[in-house]
């Protein structure tokens, strides 16, 4: 590609504009410019919003792809600001940072991607977003008081006094060509922050599904428990020869994430169907000794024998795509994993399963315990799993470029790698998730204890991500139902099948590297294993709430 001076010249104004209810008293605006404090105080709110000296300004910037955009830390490439809050009493503020096009630009916004991180206090970032392209909102957000026609970056809610760091990266996407745009082009946006006092934003799909399904209390030591009531016996090293029927669960229960309480279904239930998308045209994948690949070049990777010979269909053009919700994350958004093309998959075949791709390996090394990680190398140069491309793919061939993808956000995903430990009782090296999920395997009285919220972690693997598709974790499949060993009933069970998943979730490395995977019981695997599928999970918002259905396989949530 030639090289262009002056191609893009990107500059960051800054705008404040908070709208804050105070409890009893009017609704209050404000808006001004500069690099002093912005400040608004509304009886026992006061809100802060102030930005650093920095602004961002490319010259001479070329396009560049996310992995670089996202990273970058020279002067002129990122942009710092705070939102703090000063609150007495029980209020509750919905707020929300969008950009908004200013000037008039001449190069399209479409050719710019916006990346939004918090910074924390030990200097590392936590991304609040995916890169994305600039788009603005049709519709206010009337609970922030956000205008329609900006983007929206990040909302979220605070009940009590906290300062939060930001920072903004905004670069010129890869996909664009400079060839023949005559040079000094611009695009400017200012930042806003918008806030307004009130009940907790909750989503309309999720008000729907607690009125549907009366909130389970859990019991004691119930993930030790196959949702059936089955559990693995101490005693005699096996599953139990009959269930506990104090154990039988089914239902939806509640657990907090990183974002608030999250509600996931457990057991048989029969009521998180939803149908959401479709294909827009024919779909092929490439089977190659009846695994199922996603390209002709990930076939490749895995044997050069493959070739466009073995380009089969999956899904036809207008076929709708179903999934079963796995919970209401504490965002408002829905967490959904592939379910097909089918609400009712017979596995017969892959193009009537629950999967995209079969029989696959999550990575092809398996020597060091960094492949366990969806990504590996993050020193260097961040690598991603065999998996996370095959993953990534599929979305943007089937989702990533249609109207769906719009209702479809970064949402959070964890590769726990967290605390690799030697174990003394299993005599090889462990991950936190084996200790959180397979206690009764060490012939000890523990607890298995899943978790939603990603721990932190040292490796230059694995870790927290913020994706648009990725898989499904293995303390999702125990909070489902699924317990290590046991054969269980719960919805993410396939049942008698041979098609069986990954998750994302190390668990071990012993003369390899193991991750947990579902195949009727939650068992690990080497990462080389040759025989699991994939089901993509993507995490789901909308405002509108469900276009019709209750949840059941006869008439499934429709999200349009």
């Amino acid at each position: 590609m030639k090289k262009k001076e002056n191609i893009v010249i990107i500059v960051l104004l800054v705008l404040m504009l908070v709208a804050i209810i105070g409890v009893s008293y009017a609704a209050f605006n404000f808006s001004q410019q500069g690099n002093t404090p912005n400040k608004i105080t509304t009886g026992s709110i006061t809100m802060t919003y102030t930005e650093s000296d920095n602004k961002i300004s490319l010259n001479g910037a070329l396009p560049t792809t996310d992995k670089t955009g996202m990273v970058r830390l020279t002067a002129g490439e990122y942009f710092d600001f705070n939102v703090s809050s000063q609150i007495t009493g029980d209020v509750n503020i919905n707020y929300e940072i969008s950009a908004k096009e200013v000037g008039d630009g001449t190069i399209d916004g479409s050719n710019i991607k916006l990346y939004l991180t918090k910074l924390n206090d030990d200097g590392t970032e936590e991304a609040l977003m995916v890169p994305e392209v600039y788009n603005v909102e049709a519709n206010a957000n009337d609970y922030t008081g956000r205008p329609s026609g900006e983007m929206s970056l990040y909302t979220s809610s605070m009940n009590s006094s906290e300062s939060n760091n930001y920072r903004l990266r905004m670069y010129v996407d890869e996909g664009y060509n400079p060839q023949g745009d005559g040079g000094n082009l611009t695009f400017t946006v200012q930042i806003n922050v918008y806030g307004k006092a009130g009940d907790k934003y909750v989503p309309e799909t999720t008000r729907e599904i607690l009125e549907d399904n009366e909130v389970q209390v859990e019991k004691t030591n119930m993930f030790n428990y196959a949702s059936n009531g089955y559990y693995w016996d101490t005693t005699t090293n096996n599953q139990s020869q009959s269930p506990n029927p104090e154990y039988v669960t089914n239902g939806l229960y509640s657990m907090e994430d990183a974002d608030g309480t999250s509600y996931y279904y457990r057991g048989n239930v029969t009521n998180n169907n939803v149908q959401f998308g479709e294909y827009t045209e024919d779909y092929y994948v490439y089977n190659y000794e009846s695994k199922y690949f996603q390209s002709l070049d990930s076939c490749q990777e895995y044997s050069s024998g493959c070739s466009e010979s073995d380009r089969v269909k999956l899904a036809s053009a207008g076929d709708k795509m179903y999934w079963k919700i796995v919970r209401v994350n504490g965002d408002g958004s829905l967490r959904l994993i592939y379910n097909g093309t089918s609400v009712n998959p017979d596995n017969s075949d892959l193009a009537h399963s629950h999967a995209i791709g079969n029989y696959i390996p999550y990575n092809l090394n398996w020597d060091d315990p960094k492949y366990t990680g969806y990504t590996y190398d993050r020193d260097t140069n961040e690598t991603d799993s065999f998996i996370k491309r095959e993953v990534d793919t599929w979305y943007l061939n089937a989702l990533g470029d249609t109207i769906y993808d719009s209702m479809v956000i970064g949402g959070r995903f964890c590769s726990d790698s967290s605390n690799y430990h030697m174990d003394d009782t299993m005599g090889f090296n462990v991950f936190a998730s084996f200790d959180r999920l397979a206690q009764p395997l060490k012939g000890s009285e523990g607890v298995n204890d899943p978790t939603l919220i990603c721990s932190s972690t040292d490796e230059t693997y694995g870790g927290s991500y913020r994706l648009k598709a990725g898989l499904i974790t293995a303390d999702e499949l125990v909070l489902a139902g699924e317990s290590v060993f046991v054969a269980g009933n719960s919805y993410l069970n396939p049942g008698e099948s041979e098609v069986y998943y990954w998750t994302m979730t190390p668990v071990a490395f012993n003369d390899g590297a193991i991750v947990w995977h579902e195949d009727d019981i939650l068992r690990n695997d080497g990462v080389d294993g040759r025989n699991d599928a994939v089901r993509p999970v993507i995490n789901v918002i909308t405002d509108n709430g469900f276009a019709s259905g209750d949840g059941t396989a006869s008439s499934p949530y429709v999200i349009s």
